[in-house]
């Protein structure tokens, strides 16, 4: 999922819950009515989710990321808007509240109507905002934000570990015989895969809007640093990942230009 269209998602759908809210305090509609409107609100928050749970499994816990990481940064955002548009201005929204804005349980079947008073709007939005400026970091998103990562990144990690045990005098002269690169450049070692550098490229591969299905692919092929991807023709990330040739070259020479050029 690209990142501006995740983002754009975490915020239509608290756009949506409140605007209803609004317009239901504008009309001066009944309690039942709010209360209608809540749980539907809660509907709103849920569907989409089970749809994309239904439709592309890989992509819910990316998704779940965009949901909270709006409902946390732009909620705080919509409610101050929203109840200016009510009539009710900002000091009299943090000094006195939310008047029954919350249903709540009550004795029996019965449904209470409870007061969210100043200091808890306050602290709720607060902890909203530090919740969505963590989540929709880009890099935040890029390593948490595709299912099963965690334990793959984790067996790479202990793969990607040296030996404590020293080669043998021996086995180290073969490698010499047998490498070339060794003899030409005896002390310079490739880059290691590891947690960080597969968050590197991930990052940056999402950052230049490749698909979440294609980095997978290319992570299943071996290539987990920004260098091997670098080193990697067009033609063998066509044939290692399964992409066709044309998508591997634009992919290819769009990495490129950013490790290149990049910082200028």
């Amino acid at each position: 999922m690209r990142y501006a269209y995740g983002v754009f998602i975490g915020a239509l759908l608290p756009f949506v819950i409140f605007l209803g809210a609004a317009v239901i305090r504008i009309l001066a509609l009944s309690w039942n009515v709010y209360f209608a409107w809540f749980l539907a609100s809660i509907l709103v928050g849920v569907v989409p989710p089970a749809l994309v749970l239904i439709a592309q499994r890989e992509s819910i816990r990316e998704f779940l990321i965009y949901e909270a990481g709006g409902f946390g940064l732009f909620s705080p955002l919509w409610i101050v808007i929203f109840a200016d548009f009510t009539g009710t201005t900002w000091s009299v929204l943090f000094t006195e509240g939310i008047i029954e804005g919350l249903p709540a349980p009550g004795i029996g079947s019965s449904i209470m109507r409870v007061d969210i008073s100043g200091s808890s709007l306050l602290f709720i939005l607060a902890v909203c905002l530090v919740v969505g400026i963590v989540f929709l970091r880009p890099s935040f998103i890029a390593k948490y934000g595709v299912k099963g990562e965690i334990s793959e990144l984790r067996e790479l990690k202990k793969s990607a570990e040296p030996s404590k045990e020293p080669p043998e005098p021996s086995e180290t002269h073969e490698l010499l015989d047998e490498d070339p690169i060794e003899k030409e450049m005896p002390n310079v070692v490739p880059p290691e895969a590891n947690v960080d550098t597969m968050a590197d490229l991930r990052g940056l591969l999402t950052e230049l809007g490749t698909p979440e299905p294609t980095i997978n692919l290319i992570f299943n092929a071996g290539i987990a640093t920004t260098p091997d991807l670098v080193a990697t023709s067009p033609e063998q990330l066509a044939s290692l990942t399964g992409i066709d040739k044309r998508t591997a070259q634009d992919l290819h020479m769009a990495v490129q230009k950013k490790v290149w050029f990049g910082d200028i």
